[in-house]
């Protein structure tokens, strides 16, 4: 805090979007000197472009996207703080490289959130607990259709970074899970450390009971899960995870899937916009089948507070001219 009687400098202005923020955080940026203007709601292009008028930093707690249009009407900004890992499907990081303003994220902080909450999707869509539970308020607790256990079953998970590992950690330590994996990269230690298998993507898909996608989205994953690698799993019916971003499963192979029986159980943190032809007659079907959360999976005041810290000084890092190790779009 500043000495009484000294001018504290003015740093500028602070937009910071979505709610997950709490406000002894935000406080912190006041006592640096920035101006906070926060605003919850979903912002479109126009209105993002409003707000960022005459910002210094730019915290990207929400489901907005800054693209190029409008990051170059931002004239001041020099820094987006994006609140989370996956930062791609919220700003055009090229786009912010190349008109000057820094992006940063917060790796690290959201591994075990995720890892959890992904674990916990396999578990009530493998047990169907949602379905349980539904019959039992409905009156209908004579249900004993008998499921699986999750020790000894065969686990794929599509994407071994950080969450993918933490995921890997919990289903063969904790679950005793027989777990392989695809990974763009080979991780030979992990597989010593965790008595885990690398498989070719066809090759696991072929072989997997239940399937956890955990891959970032970029161009090449748009789509990774098609028809094709549908047809590939093996018949009477798989459990797919995906905690990652929806577009890695193209919406009417999972259609074809969850109809076809290919896929017995889905679960989604996160869906299809409404504009997807495909994605009305997917939330028709009943949770037993699809089970959707609203991207949700970081939802916690562990994550979103260590979220919090981390954007909030890449933030005054930026801004004040200090050195940080999260900017994720310096020229090369």
């Amino acid at each position: 805090m500043p000495e009484l009687g000294v001018q504290m400098a003015d740093l500028g202005k602070i937009l910071v979007t979505g709610s997950s923020v709490a406000e002894e955080h935000l406080d912190r940026l006041t006592q640096e000197g920035f101006r906070v203007h926060q605003v919850p709601g979903l912002l479109n292009e126009d209105e993002l472009a409003a707000e960022l008028e005459g910002c210094t930093g730019y915290l990207l707690g929400g489901d907005e996207y800054a693209s190029r249009k409008v990051l170059s009407r931002a004239k001041s900004l020099k820094v987006v703080g994006f609140l989370g890992v996956g930062y791609t499907s919220f700003v055009d990081a090229d786009a912010a490289r190349d008109l000057g303003i820094a992006v940063t994220n917060t790796p690290g902080t959201l591994t075990s959130s995720v890892a959890e909450f992904t674990v916990g999707l396999l578990l009530a869509q493998r047990r169907q607990i949602p379905s349980y539970a539904a019959d039992f308020r409905a009156g209908r607790g004579g249900n004993e259709q008998k499921q699986r256990d999750v020790a000894g079953h065969r686990l794929a998970i599509v994407g071994l970074g950080a969450i993918g590992t933490r995921i890997a950690e919990i289903a063969t330590i904790g679950l005793n899970a027989e777990t392989a994996y695809f990974s763009r990269t080979r991780k030979p230690a992990e597989e010593e450390r965790l008595g885990i298998t690398y498989k070719e993507l066809p090759d696991l898909l072929s072989w997997a009971e239940s399937v956890i996608l955990m891959v970032p989205e970029t161009p090449e994953t748009r789509g990774l899960i098609g028809s094709d690698e549908i047809g590939l799993l093996p018949p009477g019916g798989v459990c797919l995870i995906n905690t990652a971003r929806p577009s890695v499963v193209a919406p009417g192979a999972l259609l074809q899937g969850l109809t076809s029986g290919r896929i017995r159980t889905a679960a989604f943190d996160g869906f299809y916009d409404v504009e997807v032809a495909e994605t009305a007659e997917l939330l028709a079907l009943p949770e037993s089948q699809l089970l959707v959360t609203g991207h949700i999976a970081s939802l916690t005041h562990d994550a979103r507070d260590a979220m919090a810290l981390k954007c909030i000084q890449s933030i005054i890092n930026v801004v004040t001219g200090a050195p940080d190790a999260y900017v994720v779009n310096e020229r090369d």
